[in-house]
């Protein structure tokens, strides 16, 4: 993944894009403003080396940061 690693909330919004949710939903499931979820979407993707949501869940599957069992699992 590049040299940065993302932050525990990072993870927690990208978790909630493989779900594919939108910023409206994330927000409300974490109690968070919108805007504060695009900041951490524009912070991941630039760490993850990707340029929009559908490679940032491409790509933490691929990476392990969501693994399948999570999927399976939650929602």
């Amino acid at each position: 993944m590049g040299t940065k690693e993302l932050t525990l909330r990072e993870i927690e919004v990208l978790e909630q894009i493989v779900h594919g949710k939108n910023n409206k939903e994330i927000a409300a499931e974490l109690v968070i403003s919108e805007t504060t979820v695009k900041t951490h979407i524009n912070r991941l993707l630039g760490k993850l080396g990707v340029t929009d949501r559908t490679q940032a869940a491409t790509s933490a599957i691929q990476r392990g940061l969501v693994p399948l069992e999570f999927l399976r699992t939650s929602q």
